[in-house]
């Protein structure tokens, strides 16, 4: 795809990708940020996703505002953003590939594995490309970790363990309600299923889970710490830890992986220096990678079909379709077999 890619953003739910997608398009001088949609929500609801009004937003990025998607995927766009709700990303993705633009939906695109089907068929249907954000396939670390397993260097992987910690969202509003963020486990659990399937190179079969909500009972509905075992089907293991519940500097991800002639481990948000003294150990502040700029990047260069996609929807639905078979495994507390 030659000259230059009109684009618009669909949603200010997400308000923090919102915010970094739209600064990195404005940035880039072969794509025009032409529009941004805020799904006529009301000021206060805007406000509180992204701590400003739609119309301060739209003006920050020199964009039109727009209260109707269809208003504005009638600008016929080559590409959007989707940072709507979670629950809202499979609508919203496929109202746009109806209308011949191709999709970035933010993390996680669902938590419904049925609703991912619905949008690989839309996108099908209208021969456009869907990528579903997943920050972390962009991290060096963990691409050089995936990078050595994939090459031999520890043999055929055996098992994997993966930690994902991030502080429970309980703000704005919405991220509260599990149908419509899929809660901790739907937000962040995307992470770590998707990281641990990804370094074993298999497809999931089998998961068992427990849950517990030890410090956000009454703020946030079901589990803010999740531990599960899967099974894949080239018979290796993975274990998944999402832990909401950390308040203070932490390592986003720990990544192990353990093969028949040794192991590999990385984590991300490393601290770049530790200073360890006689009575303490200090650290300097996390250090950040630039995961979410390169995801898009990648994307809009997949667009002009100068890349191949590295995350797509057949990853989220083995994603969704793990998370479904958590949440089941959490209730009836026994081992669920998953159907991809």
């Amino acid at each position: 795809m030659q000259g230059k890619l009109t684009c618009g953003l669909i949603g200010l739910s997400q308000g923090w990708y919102a915010d970094l997608f739209a600064t990195e398009l404005l940035a880039m001088k072969d794509v025009d940020l032409v529009g941004v949609c805020d799904l006529g929500k009301s000021r206060a609801y805007v406000d509180e996703c992204i701590g400003m009004g739609a119309e301060a937003f739209a003006a920050k990025f020199e964009a039109s505002l727009y209260h109707d998607p269809a208003d504005l995927l009638g600008q016929n766009l080559d590409f959007v953003v989707v940072a709507s709700e979670i629950g809202e990303h499979c609508e919203n993705s496929c109202q746009a590939l109806e209308a011949g633009a191709h999709v970035f939906a933010c993390k996680p695109f669902s938590f419904i594995g049925d609703e991912v089907r619905r949008a690989k068929e839309v996108a099908q249907r209208n021969s456009r490309i869907v990528m579903p954000a997943v920050p972390s396939r962009f991290e060096d670390g963990l691409i050089e970790a995936v990078r050595r397993v994939r090459a031999g260097d520890i043999g055929r992987p055996l098992t994997a363990r993966v930690f994902v910690n991030h502080v429970a969202m309980t703000s704005p509003e919405w991220q509260r309600d599990p149908a419509k963020s899929g809660g901790p486990l739907g937000e962040f659990g995307t992470y770590g299923f998707d990281i641990v399937r990804w370094a074993l190179g298999g497809e999931p079969v089998e998961v068992f889970a427990y849950g517990e909500n030890f410090v956000h009972q009454g703020v946030i509905e079901g589990w803010d710490n999740v531990k599960a075992l899967v099974r894949f089907d080239n018979g290796s293991l993975g274990s998944v830890h999402v832990c909401t519940s950390i308040s203070w500097e932490y390592p986003f991800f720990d990544l192990e992986v353990v093969g028949e002639k040794g192991c590999v481990r990385t984590d991300y948000h490393n601290y770049p220096v530790v200073t360890h003294g006689t009575s303490s150990a200090q650290l300097a502040p996390i250090r950040y990678a630039p995961m979410n700029q390169s995801e898009i990047a990648h994307f809009v260069m997949a667009v002009r079909g100068e890349e191949a996609l590295r995350v797509s929807l057949d990853d989220a639905y083995a994603v969704a379709r793990t998370i479904e078979g958590v949440q089941e495994s959490l209730t009836a507390r026994r081992p669920v077999r998953i159907e991809l």
